[in-house]
């Protein structure tokens, strides 16, 4: 049976359910409704919605089917009026069989415990609940006056040494391990740079991570993103999708709606702790597809997906985070390191794009990640891997967990401020050497063109057919136009102006051998 992609809307009274079967046979359509339950069937479509709310099939109920665009329209009404059905669009969710709700009894109940023995110091003023059962072969009198004693089976530390190592894990959640042991180290090369991670351990990743950043941080390229600013300043300053959305603006794509119901049907069972990761991670790989989104305006490059997948160390490195300064912290260096445009301004501007990102909800999220799973699938390296690993399972897992928890995560990412020496890469000190080299370069300039003015100046124009006379004034104004445009002197053109300033004096003074000149001939210069 196929799942037909379908589509929830609701007002005060009523859900409606749009269903697109454009094969369905209707004669043999059958609809079934039962408080949270929706039952659609119409070979060789079948669906099947848990709802977020209970709704009945009365009298207001309709249905009709368009022919043209093989859509079924179904109207339910609402057992509750007025009731807000949330996460409608939550296709994964829906598609999700309702939990069942098992109220089962404790079946174990302890009575006592016959290895261990508890003196009066350990029942620390509960006397009162004292075990009966004393240890056989000993009084329990005794025992308690004997003071504390723990009687566990022990073995040498050698004999379990193997049995207590586990392998390392990485994954969402952290749940996986041995995932990329049939692959080949340099095809999986091409999109991680954790090194052997089924045999790295986890401790070790951040440490080799940081090293790794420190050897391809480039300062000359550092110094010039932040000197050319006419090159960066248009990504600065480019309006992102999501600075122009509202909440109640966005809706999934039918691509994006087909990828979610196509995704299975898990539950995740994670910690507090684990929770907090897993959002930590979501926030570093938002980063890269902002970052990636800002520095195309828009439009997606053939380099999109390589960035996307460089700049998070959760997709790269398989790092977990566990704090909001961490995973911020290592998204800017990165940003510093890897791609085009490195510019700290620039990454900044990234960070507030996913603090707004995370603001607009759930389903905006979805967006981001439904682009990056279509990026990675098409990708001419294997990054279909990462999809599978972390980008998937990413995506049910945001559509089963409560708004609080992004509200919750977005109040922590805004008490972040992030500083440049916190980066470990000596920021503060190259920005003040290129300043410094910057500016001295610019009172060279300066300097050279107060020169060349100065030299104009001084040109002096025959009275009566205003030709210049000044050889040197000529020549050593050509020679600061080379100095401005080259930025460097030659010795060899001024050799060249020198020797042509001789050469026209012996010319004048040969030609004035003759005899003498006349006061009106003789050249002056000022």
């Amino acid at each position: 049976m196929l799942t037909p992609r379908f589509e929830l809307t609701q007002t005060e009274g009523e859900v409606i359910v749009t269903v697109h079967a454009p094969y369905a046979n209707i004669k043999d359509t059958e609809v079934y409704v039962e408080d949270y339950d929706f039952r659609f069937y119409s070979a060789p479509y079948y669906l099947r919605l848990n709802l977020p709310g209970k709704i009945i099939e009365n009298d207001s109920s309709t249905g009709s089917y368009d022919a043209e665009k093989g859509d079924f329209v179904l109207r339910f009404s609402k057992v509750n009026k007025g009731e807000e059905f949330l996460n409608l669009d939550m296709i994964t969710t829906l598609l999700a069989p309702p939990k069942k709700k098992n109220q089962v009894a404790p079946t174990i109940e302890v009575i006592s415990n016959p290895v261990v023995s508890l003196s009066d110091g350990m029942s620390n003023g509960l006397d009162s609940h004292k075990t009966e059962c004393d240890c056989e072969g000993n009084g329990g009198k005794d025992e308690e006056k004997d003071g504390d004693e723990w009687f566990v089976a022990q073995n040498p530390l050698e004999e379990n040494i193997q049995a207590s190592i586990k392998p390392p894990t990485y994954g969402f959640a952290n749940k996986v391990s041995n995932a990329l042991a049939s692959f080949e180290a340099g095809w999986t090369g091409e999109i991680i740079d954790l090194p052997m991670p089924d045999s790295t351990p986890s401790i070790e990743r951040s440490s080799l991570r940081q090293k790794h950043e420190f050897e391809h941080f480039s300062e000359e390229h550092y110094m010039a993103d932040l000197i050319q600013e006419e090159y960066i300043r248009p990504y600065i300053d480019f309006k992102a999708e999501w600075e122009m959305l509202k909440g109640t603006e966005i809706s999934l794509s039918v691509t994006e709606k087909d990828l979610l119901k196509e995704l299975p049907n898990k539950s995740y069972l994670l910690d507090k702790r684990e929770i907090e990761r897993v959002c930590w991670g979501l926030v570093d790989i938002l980063f890269g597809s902002c970052y990636n989104n800002r520095t195309t305006m828009g439009e997606n490059t053939v380099e999109s997906g390589w960035t996307i997948n460089k700049l998070s160390s959760t997709l790269c490195w398989f790092q977990e985070f566990e704090s909001a300064e961490e995973v911020i912290t290592a998204c800017i260096r990165r940003s510093l390191c890897y791609p085009l445009y490195r510019n700290w301004e620039l990454s900044l501007k990234v960070f507030e794009d996913v603090k707004i990102v995370i603001s607009l909800g759930k389903k905006y999220m979805l967006k981001r990640l439904c682009e990056i799973h279509e990026m990675f699938n098409n990708s001419y390296e294997p990054r279909y891997i990462l999809n599978q690993l972390y980008v998937k399972d990413y995506l049910i897992w945001l559509q089963q967990t409560p708004i609080s928890t992004f509200e919750s995560l977005g109040a922590s990412l805004n008490i972040v401020h992030p500083s440049k020496v916190e980066m470990g890469l000596d920021l503060v000190e190259l920005e003040a050497a290129a300043i410094s080299v910057h500016e001295e370069d610019l009172v060279i300039e300066n300097a050279i063109h107060e020169m060349i003015d100065e030299v104009d100046s001084l040109a002096i124009n025959d009275n009566k057919d205003n030709k210049p006379k000044c050889t040197y004034t000529m020549e050593s104004k050509k020679f600061l136009d080379y100095l401005l445009r080259k930025g460097t002197s030659s010795s060899s053109d001024s050799s060249d102006s020198d020797s042509e300033t001789e050469s026209d004096s012996s010319s004048s003074s040969s030609s004035s051998s003759d005899g003498s000149l006349d006061s009106d001939d003789t050249s002056e210069v000022e």
